[in-house]
């Protein structure tokens, strides 16, 4: 419902989004000018158009926890690069080693010393992690990994959760967004038109936070190569795992003869310097890594043990065709390995960042708590850590399936509402050193104000 003096009117969900709308484009004049130039050559104006609707942010510059777009308009930014930059936009010492790297070179082919550098630190840190193989991002990571499991075990089968969410790869581009079957046995659906049923043949769904889980992968023992999980869904919601759940899928990998692969792209160097499989103490076979490991530049890395990460070595009378292939021609580019070195070092060799983290994290979920519930509003706020997941479910989520009762317009306004009022926020809130408590303080009373909107509005009851 609407109210201009006090009156509620009914005011349909479509014709709330089209006044949204409007009101971005109209604090965004040379943002759409933008947008409609853009579009001409990229579809829709950007590459994952749908993330940023109905209008993305065109960004001009960035510093600290803060970005300026082509209007001039300056928003405290919650999502941090789909969370890679811990240490938030032009860290001093990340911007240091880009600069002193730039002066020697951007890319040779031959490996530079700072290769090893973030290899060792990865390996320092990484529990189980013996050996390091550098690609472009998380999607080639998963998929070098899933080929390292198959070759492994001689199994050709992939098992990844519902609202799990591993890149482009094929095998796991399965039931993120698409969610059906039993909640105990769950339907294996497509999240992209194109791929192969190959790939689709070879996948097991499997109940997040549900002990039916362990129950699918037995059955599965002859055929199952691996599964790869994140200790805490990213783009599913901000969902953790349960320490159990974790405890559990290390046992019955073990106990069949898989491989556990934990997708750490967005829990890696975020939640501690030794990931989601340090704050749980569970400990996969092979880790993914990529966002934060980067600082800030493209990055994939797979991880794991010796024996396992020595199959994508040639063998010294064997041909390329008898091993896993991982790489590519700027794997492990000079520019990346430096601002990696920059940015896992200092979040390695002070820890204390993670204190601060940790506590902007609770004090933001905390804050979004008490507003929901001193306005009467069912809202949760779900995470760990220095991630922060807003939810408009009917239950706390603790699963994706618990989600499917989401009030989508009120999520979406909120989105469009928060960055009217100069925050950046996409469902999943990412904190940095760089934010601090006043930050955190204003954003909290921001989403107040949207969750007052939206009362008034009358979109919570849609």
């Amino acid at each position: 419902m609407s109210s201009s003096a006090g009156v509620a009117v009914e005011r349909p969900g479509a014709a709330l989004l089209e006044a949204a709308r409007q009101e971005l484009l109209d604090a965004r004049p040379l943002g759409v000018a933008h947008h409609e130039r853009a579009s001409r050559v990229l579809p829709r104006g950007t590459t994952r158009a749908r993330f940023w609707e109905p209008l993305p942010i065109y960004v001009k510059k960035a510093e600290g926890a803060y970005l300026t777009d082509i209007d001039g308009r300056d928003y405290c930014d919650f999502n941090l690069g789909q969370g890679a930059l811990v240490l938030g936009h032009a860290h001093p010492a990340v911007v240091a080693a880009l600069e002193s790297q730039l002066e020697k070179g951007t890319h040779f082919g031959p490996p530079t010393h700072n290769r090893m550098e973030l290899a060792e630190l990865i390996v320092d840190t990484t529990p189980g992690a013996d050996r390091v193989a550098f690609v472009n991002s998380g999607t080639e990571a998963s998929m070098g990994a899933l080929r390292i499991a198959r070759k492994a075990t001689g199994r050709s089968k992939v098992g990844k959760v519902e609202g799990g969410w591993h890149g482009a790869n094929e095998f796991v581009l399965h039931s993120f967004m698409t969610l059906s079957g039993d909640v105990g046995r769950p339907d294996v659906n497509l999240d992209s038109i194109g791929v192969s049923s190959v790939a689709t043949d070879n996948v097991i769904v499997l109940p997040f936070n549900d002990r039916r889980a362990f129950d699918r992968i037995r059955e599965a023992r002859d055929e199952l190569a691996c599964v790869i999980i994140e200790p805490v869904l990213g783009g599913g919601g901000c969902l953790p795992a349960d320490p159990w759940y974790l405890e559990g899928l290390r046992a019955v990998c073990t106990e069949i003869g898989a491989l556990l692969i934990f997708d750490e792209v967005i829990t890696g160097y975020r939640l501690g310097p030794r990931g989601g499989a340090g704050h749980y103490g569970v400990t996969g076979d092979l880790t993914v890594l990529g966002k934060a490991a980067g600082g800030g530049q493209p990055i994939g890395v797979i991880c794991g043990r010796g024996d396992l990460m020595d199959e994508t070595m040639w063998p010294a009378s064997g041909s390329p065709g008898d091993a896993v292939f991982a790489g590519g021609t700027f794997s492990g580019n000079p520019m990346t390995m430096a601002a990696g070195v920059a940015m896992v070092g200092e979040l390695v060799h002070h820890p204390e960042h993670y204190v601060q983290l940790e506590e902007l994290g609770e004090r933001s979920r905390v804050g979004l708590r008490r507003v929901a519930s001193d306005l009467g509003v069912t809202v949760f706020a779900t995470g760990v850590g220095s991630m922060v997941g807003v939810h408009f479910s009917k239950v706390m989520p603790s699963n994706e399936r618990d989600l499917l009762s989401t009030n989508h317009l009120a999520a979406h306004l909120l989105r469009v509402y928060l960055e009217l009022d100069g925050f950046v926020s996409r469902g999943v809130s990412f904190l940095s050193t760089a934010h601090t408590v006043e930050d955190v303080d204003r954003f909290v009373a921001a989403f107040e104000r949207a969750l007052r909107r939206l009362r008034a509005e009358g979109a919570l009851e849609a």
